[in-house]
């Protein structure tokens, strides 16, 4: 991927994950942080293409919504919001308890502008983070981090990564990661533009570097995402989108089929939720109008060889 489009895609979800931060009365993912790592003019640009996309969303909201902070809160509530800060809550969830059970390591996969490692409280003194990312988008992010004067732990390990050319488990070794250790990885918001070859091959590389018990989070969609006559227009737009930018959707998978899809990379399914299930976990009794969105789903496996 290139450097352009990977930090766009970082800058744009930070921005979703301040926006709920700071205009939220409940925030089901309170970063704080995230607001720190943009600039002001960043701020205004992602916040005037965001509400401005309000057009292609629902053309009738368009016209009925007046004003740029209505446009703009509507497009971030119900095309953004709740997807990134559900992920990002289930991804950070599992880590206390998988922390409670002994992991010691932690592996962003694709970390982007994630703040995990700028937030962390009451860790244990071994517990390792691993930001792994392309080498440009990190450098990108060091060089932001720097820039707003916001401290890099002690146990943060920045781990650049170019997946067509470098080897995850010999970059990982290089700063540090122990092979003998529980592990626990997420990779969020990613597997649906990967082929379903280089999502198992990658699943495959982890469960050889860890040891059984170790854990891998990851949000995906359902097969019935790329079919249009089932797909929520939603879901539909998004797939529009994102094929306009370059980097379109290609993988679903059929939830009730996950188990056996994955019987070949040494994983086991420890958990599957749903939207539904999203719904009842994360937005249940909500005013604000954010709901989970229809064909994502939330699975937590555990390496098991």
């Amino acid at each position: 991927m290139e450097n352009k489009t990977e930090s766009l895609t970082a800058l744009v979800s930070c921005f979703a994950r301040a926006y709920h931060a700071s205009n939220s009365s409940q925030p089901i993912f309170n970063d704080v942080i995230a607001s720190y790592l943009l600039k002001e003019e960043e701020k205004q640009l992602i916040a005037s293409n965001w509400a401005n996309a309000i057009a292609f969303f629902d053309p009738g909201k368009s016209e009925t919504l007046k004003t740029f902070a209505e446009k703009l809160q509507w497009v971030m509530n119900n095309q953004t919001i709740p997807q990134l800060v559900s992920r990002a809550r289930y991804a950070e969830d599992g880590l206390k308890s998988a922390i409670a059970r002994g992991v010691s390591q932690y592996v962003i996969l694709g970390a982007g502008y994630d703040t995990f490692a700028y937030r962390q409280k009451n860790l244990p003194e071994d517990f390792i983070i691993y930001e792994v990312d392309h080498p440009a988008t990190q450098a990108f992010k060091i060089n932001r981090l720097q820039e707003m004067g916001i401290e890099i732990p002690a146990n943060v390990k920045f781990v650049p990564v170019d997946f067509k050319h470098d080897s995850l488990r010999n970059e990982l070794k290089k700063s540090g990661y122990d092979e003998q250790k529980y592990s626990y990885f997420s990779l969020l918001g990613v597997v649906m533009y990967l082929d379903k070859g280089d999502f198992f091959n990658l699943l495959s590389t982890i469960a050889e570097m860890s040891v059984n018990g170790s854990s891998f989070v990851f949000d995906y969609l359902d097969d019935m995402a790329f079919s249009d006559h089932v797909a929520s227009k939603k879901l539909i737009q998004m797939r529009q989108i994102t094929a306009q930018t370059g980097e379109p959707m290609v993988t679903g998978f059929d939830p009730f089929e996950l188990d056996r899809e994955l019987q070949d990379c040494n994983m086991l399914v420890y958990e599957n939720l749903s939207p539904v299930n999203i719904e009842e976990l994360y937005f249940e009794g909500r005013e604000d109008g954010l709901h989970a969105f229809d064909h994502f789903h939330f699975a937590h496996l555990v390496v098991h060889k």
